[in-house]
């Protein structure tokens, strides 16, 4: 039995169904998932992603990747070239247990194909595409942040007075937690002057994180 809710939101737990962000939110994509297709597997090798429109940490948290090659069939060329228009933006995938992944495609082959319906008389010419996807599981990125900056407590061994605000907004991508190079950051220095540049990324990043929220 199909866990879909047709009443429910997008971060339901739905089954082999692909989304993509249309700028507004995640519109489902209007072709059929078919075989051959691939489950998420581990792909240790990718160090970075980047994705369009979505929040700041995603590449900065030290989560797995995956990739996955997902086959769907569009039943014409309208429907094909409404995804189109999309494909190079943020996906969100649903795989056969239920799982959610967010992530990029990372290659696309389409093949115009004909194919047989029961109400025609003729073939209708639909489109196969083959997506190669990159993916980062929810759940990781979702969970909180294992690393603790190491100067939120004072030598008498109480708390900072804004701890819980910091670590909070770690939580939420707004505080990086790790270099670029995946070296977590064990020094918040809480006491330090904040530079013009650090506050123009933390707003840029606070408006994302908002449109985000607003689109899911």
């Amino acid at each position: 039995m199909s866990q879909q809710d047709p009443f429910g939101l997008v971060n339901d737990r739905y089954k082999r169904k692909l989304y993509v962000d249309t700028g507004m939110k995640f519109e489902p994509v209007m072709g059929r998932i078919i075989d051959p297709y691939s489950s998420p597997s581990p792909n240790p090798q990718v160090r970075e992603i980047k994705m369009i429109n979505a929040p700041s940490h995603f590449h900065q948290m030290g989560v797995s990747s995956y990739k996955s090659i997902i086959n769907i069939l569009f039943k014409d060329k309208q429907s094909y070239h409404d995804y189109a228009m999309y494909v190079g933006w943020t996906h969100k995938f649903y795989d056969e247990k239920g799982n959610i992944y967010v992530g990029v495609v990372e290659s696309i082959k389409v093949d115009p194909i004909f194919y047989h319906q029961d109400t025609m008389d003729k073939d209708q010419k639909g489109y196969k595409v083959e997506l190669t996807m990159t993916l980062i599981k929810k759940d990781g990125y979702d969970r909180k942040s294992a690393v603790q900056f190491q100067d939120l407590q004072t030598t008498e061994g109480k708390n900072h007075w804004a701890r819980h605000s910091i670590e909070r907004m770690a939580d939420l991508g707004l505080t990086v937690v790790t270099e670029l190079d995946g070296t977590p950051i064990l020094y918040f220095r809480p006491e330090d002057f904040i530079t013009r540049a650090e506050f123009v990324t933390f707003l840029m990043r606070t408006k994302r994180l908002l449109e985000r929220t607003i689109r899911e």
